[in-house]
């Protein structure tokens, strides 16, 4: 069997579309690509950690988060609801973020659902965001967005392993 025959050795189109879609519409990643996807990851689980040792001890202190939001009744759900469960949604937000980072770490289909969940994310909390903090959501949606642009046949962990070899070629 040669390169073009094995599941090992993708040919130069060997992705989906997005989750589970027709196989050969996305370049396989390069170096470059997992770098960045590298990035995205590592930097969700580097967050996770920061919330849970920094963020989810101070979960009472967030009440000023809405304050520029852009509906009233965001401010009236974070003084309401987030504010006497700090504690729970910071939890879920820490669970998110370590679930999104190992997706975006891992292959194929499971990085799309990791990127996926990472662009929504970002926006789905714009409506809480003051100008021009807004920005930087936006800015994050699209460097988080451009992953799905290759396809991941092999994970962080066995790119770090194999070095440069099948799944690590430049672009």
């Amino acid at each position: 069997m040669n390169q073009f025959t094995t599941t090992e050795a993708a040919p130069t189109r060997q992705g989906s579309n997005l989750v589970g879609g027709r196989p050969g519409s996305r370049p396989v990643g390069g170096t470059g690509w997992n770098l960045w996807r590298a990035f995205i990851g590592l930097a969700y689980l580097a967050a996770a950690v920061f919330n849970a040792i920094y963020t989810l001890p101070r979960s009472d202190e967030l009440d000023g988060y809405a304050d520029g939001a852009w509906f009233g009744f965001l401010e009236t759900f974070m003084d309401d609801v987030f504010m006497p469960n700090g504690e729970v949604f910071m939890s879920l937000v820490i669970i998110f973020e370590v679930v999104v980072g190992l997706l975006i770490l891992a292959r194929r289909s499971q990085v799309d659902v990791g990127v996926i969940a990472s662009v929504v994310w970002v926006l789905a909390v714009l409506p809480f965001l003051a100008w021009p903090y807004l920005l930087t959501n936006i800015g994050l949606a699209v460097v988080q967005g451009v992953l799905l642009l290759r396809w991941y046949d092999r994970t962080l962990w066995e790119l770090v392993r194999g070095g440069a070899g099948r799944g690590a070629r430049a672009g």
